[in-house]
């Protein structure tokens, strides 16, 4: 099955619509959690005004910086650094050790639904696509953005498989598993990681800017793992 998509957008991009609605999808969410987790509506108010600036500041920032200052767009990476900031700058306000673990897991929670969201938006509208491709769901755009050929649909493959992050992220909270965090950016990184690959902006790249923060995340991620199953270990030695 082939996938035609038509660019010529008469009235609204797509693409503008799919990133307000993943903002206020995961904003609405953060805030909700963040509220039912026990922060003060204060405090889960000034996150939620607080990280659609910085991300939107940094996403920009980051593409602005990474092309030597010729391009202007908004990257996922970017705008994942401007929504800890923003956690963080209340943090320091609130100095509250507790209600600052709380809402960096919110947080966490949430980015992969905005990603998930948004990366409908560059489906629709043609960018950020993928490699030559003539397999199933292949797609073929016209009208503004014309491709000569059948690319494979990089973009709604990550919209599934964040989509399913964010699901088994939020089965986790429910239960009250532990590291909801880590595993969180673990598999985001891993999964966004492999699947730039699959874009036609990496064919002519060893190793891209987004997989080099990816790997870093990793990296964080087991490093954590790690210390914090150590500090495990040593209480329940104390205990015993």
């Amino acid at each position: 099955m082939n996938i035609h998509i038509n660019t010529d957008y008469s009235f609204c991009s797509p693409y503008a619509f799919m990133i307000v609605l993943s903002c206020v999808t995961g904003l609405s969410l953060q805030y909700f959690l963040n509220v039912k987790r026990g922060v003060q509506q204060m405090i889960a108010g000034f996150i939620t005004l607080l990280s659609p600036i910085m991300s939107f500041f940094f996403a920009i920032l980051l593409t602005y910086a990474a092309s030597g200052g010729t391009k202007i767009g908004l990257s996922s990476m970017g705008g994942l650094f401007g929504m800890y900031l923003s956690v963080m700058t209340l943090a320091l306000i609130k100095r509250d050790p507790v209600t600052t673990g709380i809402t960096l897991e919110n947080c966490t929670l949430v980015l992969p639904i905005i990603y998930s969201i948004s990366k409908l938006g560059c489906f629709f509208a043609g960018c950020c696509h993928g490699i030559s491709y003539h397999g199933p769901c292949c797609v073929k755009y016209s009208g503004k953005i014309t491709e000569s050929d059948y690319i494979f649909p990089v973009q709604l493959t990550e919209t599934i498989v964040f989509f399913l992050i964010f699901a088994i992220g939020m089965i986790m909270l429910i239960k009250n598993c532990k590291n909801i965090s880590v595993f969180i950016l673990t598999a985001c990184a891993v999964a966004k990681g492999l699947l730039d690959f699959l874009r036609e902006s990496h064919m002519d790249k060893t190793i891209s800017l987004n997989q080099i923060l990816c790997i870093i995340v990793v990296i964080i991620g087991i490093i954590y793992t790690t210390a914090f199953k150590r500090k495990s270990q040593r209480r329940s030695l104390v205990t015993t």
